[in-house]
């Protein structure tokens, strides 16, 4: 489903006029969307992002490969600060790197810095862009790739014909909820029999979703053969 199909999803749940066709560019700076669209647009973002943050979903998971420079220590993911780390491995040694505080890495980077094999990592600052940056522990001392297993969120929905990663419709019960909150006509009763569709509309998403990752609440000890 694209933006615009969701916008008009909820817009037919409101009985109002839906966008009969895709805009050009961002939707605020559309002439073609009434300011109402717009606020169902917006509605559309804020469902998105709560549903994102609800659940590591599949769709949204992305592997951001960095690869180490000897004596470098500060490395960019490039992947702006919209994002959660599942895991880190040394491709080259198949160790996973701990996460750990800057206080830490502070405390065993004097007198010296170790240098070696990284076994750590730690957010440090970010770019100009946003992109958040690590610092690896010890400084390597040579040419490797580490890999970062991340679930990055999705950008903000601003063009018609993008497509949507996440499942529809906890997003566009989502959303309708939050257009009859915002338009105040019910005092609250059918709002909150929304909100309740769209919170069982999240749980039976995330129950399919995961489904598919179910090994990853198990514990085990040793190597799988």
């Amino acid at each position: 489903m694209i933006f615009r199909e969701a916008i008009n999803e909820v817009l037919i749940r409101l009985r109002e006029d839906t966008i009969s066709s895709n805009w050009s560019g961002d939707i605020n700076d559309s002439s073609t969307v009434t300011a109402y669209q717009k606020v169902i647009g917006a509605l559309i973002n804020d469902s998105k992002r709560s549903i994102e943050s609800y659940h590591d979903w599949l769709v949204l998971r992305q592997t951001v490969d960095v690869s180490t420079v000897a004596s470098t220590k500060n490395y960019n993911l490039s992947s702006g600060q919209d994002f959660k780390i599942l895991d880190v491995v040394n491709n080259s040694t198949g160790t996973q790197l701990i996460q750990v505080s800057k206080a830490y890495l502070n405390n065993i980077k004097y007198p010296t810095d170790p240098t070696g094999e990284p076994l750590y990592y730690g957010f440090n600052g970010a770019d100009t862009s946003n992109n958040l940056k690590v610092d690896l522990s010890p400084i390597p001392t040579a040419a490797q790739t580490i890999s970062f297993d991340i679930v990055k969120y999705q950008d903000v929905l601003t063009e018609a014909d993008t497509v949507i990663k996440i499942p529809t419709k906890p997003l566009i019960l989502g959303a309708f909820a939050r257009a009859i909150s915002e338009r105040g006509e019910d005092g609250g009763t059918q709002s909150s029999l929304a909100a309740q569709e769209a919170a069982n509309a999240i749980s039976q998403a995330v129950m399919v979703d995961s489904g598919n990752v179910q090994f990853e609440s198990d514990w085990f000890i040793g190597n799988i053969h």
